[in-house]
Protein backbone atom coordinates (compact mmCIF):
# COMPACT_ATOMS: atom_id res chain seq x y z
CA UNK A 1 0.00 0.00 0.00
CA UNK A 2 2.87 2.35 0.76
CA UNK A 3 4.14 1.78 -2.79
CA UNK A 4 1.13 3.65 -4.15
CA UNK A 5 2.14 6.91 -2.47
CA UNK A 6 5.87 6.92 -3.21
CA UNK A 7 5.45 8.62 -6.54
CA UNK A 8 7.50 5.94 -8.31
CA UNK A 9 5.59 5.26 -11.52
CA UNK A 10 8.18 2.79 -12.84
CA UNK A 11 7.67 0.17 -10.12
CA UNK A 12 6.99 -3.48 -10.89
CA UNK A 13 3.43 -4.67 -10.13
CA UNK A 14 4.00 -8.12 -11.60
CA UNK A 15 4.91 -9.75 -8.31
CA UNK A 16 1.75 -8.48 -6.66
CA UNK A 17 -0.35 -9.55 -9.64
CA UNK A 18 1.21 -13.01 -9.64
CA UNK A 19 0.39 -13.48 -5.97
CA UNK A 20 -3.19 -12.29 -6.48
CA UNK A 21 -3.56 -14.65 -9.43
CA UNK A 22 -2.22 -17.48 -7.30
CA UNK A 23 -4.72 -16.71 -4.54
CA UNK A 24 -7.62 -16.63 -6.98
CA UNK A 25 -6.63 -19.75 -8.93
CA UNK A 26 -5.79 -22.09 -6.05
CA UNK A 27 -8.28 -24.80 -5.12
CA UNK A 28 -10.00 -23.90 -1.88
CA UNK A 29 -10.91 -26.72 0.48
CA UNK A 30 -14.46 -27.96 0.02
CA UNK A 31 -17.07 -26.53 2.34
CA UNK A 32 -18.94 -29.42 3.88
CA UNK A 33 -22.27 -28.75 5.48
CA UNK A 34 -23.50 -31.78 7.38
CA UNK A 35 -27.18 -32.14 7.69
CA UNK A 36 -28.82 -32.77 11.01
CA UNK A 37 -28.95 -36.51 10.29
CA UNK A 38 -25.20 -36.88 10.91
CA UNK A 39 -25.56 -35.39 14.38
CA UNK A 40 -28.61 -37.55 15.08
CA UNK A 41 -26.66 -40.67 14.07
CA UNK A 42 -23.83 -39.74 16.43
CA UNK A 43 -26.30 -39.13 19.26
CA UNK A 44 -27.90 -42.51 18.58
CA UNK A 45 -24.51 -44.23 18.80
CA UNK A 46 -23.68 -42.51 22.09
CA UNK A 47 -27.14 -43.27 23.44
CA UNK A 48 -26.89 -46.92 22.45
CA UNK A 49 -23.51 -47.25 24.16
CA UNK A 50 -24.88 -45.65 27.33
CA UNK A 51 -27.91 -47.97 27.35
CA UNK A 52 -25.69 -51.02 26.77
CA UNK A 53 -23.42 -49.98 29.64
CA UNK A 54 -26.37 -49.51 32.01
CA UNK A 55 -27.81 -52.85 30.86
CA UNK A 56 -24.47 -54.57 31.54
CA UNK A 57 -24.19 -53.07 35.03
CA UNK A 58 -27.77 -54.01 35.92
CA UNK A 59 -27.28 -57.59 34.70
CA UNK A 60 -24.14 -57.88 36.83
CA UNK A 61 -26.01 -56.56 39.88
CA UNK A 62 -28.89 -59.02 39.37
CA UNK A 63 -26.44 -61.92 39.02
CA UNK A 64 -24.58 -60.86 42.16
CA UNK A 65 -27.84 -60.58 44.11
CA UNK A 66 -28.95 -64.01 42.90
CA UNK A 67 -25.65 -65.61 43.93
CA UNK A 68 -25.77 -63.91 47.31
CA UNK A 69 -29.35 -65.00 47.96
CA UNK A 70 -28.53 -68.57 46.90
CA UNK A 71 -25.59 -68.67 49.33
CA UNK A 72 -27.78 -67.35 52.19
CA UNK A 73 -30.48 -69.92 51.48
CA UNK A 74 -27.88 -72.70 51.42
CA UNK A 75 -26.45 -71.57 54.78
CA UNK A 76 -29.94 -71.35 56.28
CA UNK A 77 -30.76 -74.86 55.07
CA UNK A 78 -27.47 -76.19 56.49
CA UNK A 79 -28.25 -74.62 59.86
CA UNK A 80 -31.58 -76.48 59.89
CA UNK A 81 -29.89 -79.79 59.09
CA UNK A 82 -30.56 -79.99 55.37
CA UNK A 83 -27.33 -80.52 53.49
CA UNK A 84 -27.33 -78.72 50.19
CA UNK A 85 -24.65 -79.82 47.69
CA UNK A 86 -22.04 -77.11 47.23
CA UNK A 87 -21.24 -76.14 43.68
CA UNK A 88 -17.88 -74.71 42.80
CA UNK A 89 -17.98 -71.95 40.22
CA UNK A 90 -14.19 -71.82 39.98
CA UNK A 91 -13.66 -74.09 37.00
CA UNK A 92 -10.14 -72.79 36.15
CA UNK A 93 -8.89 -73.19 39.72
CA UNK A 94 -10.52 -76.61 40.22
CA UNK A 95 -8.86 -78.05 37.09
CA UNK A 96 -5.34 -77.47 38.41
Amino acid sequence: MAALFTGDDNRNFYAEDDYRAYLISRNPPPIVHHSGSVYVKRLRVHGRRAVNLVDFVLHRMVEALARSKTRRIQRELQLRGIRYPQETHDEPSSQR
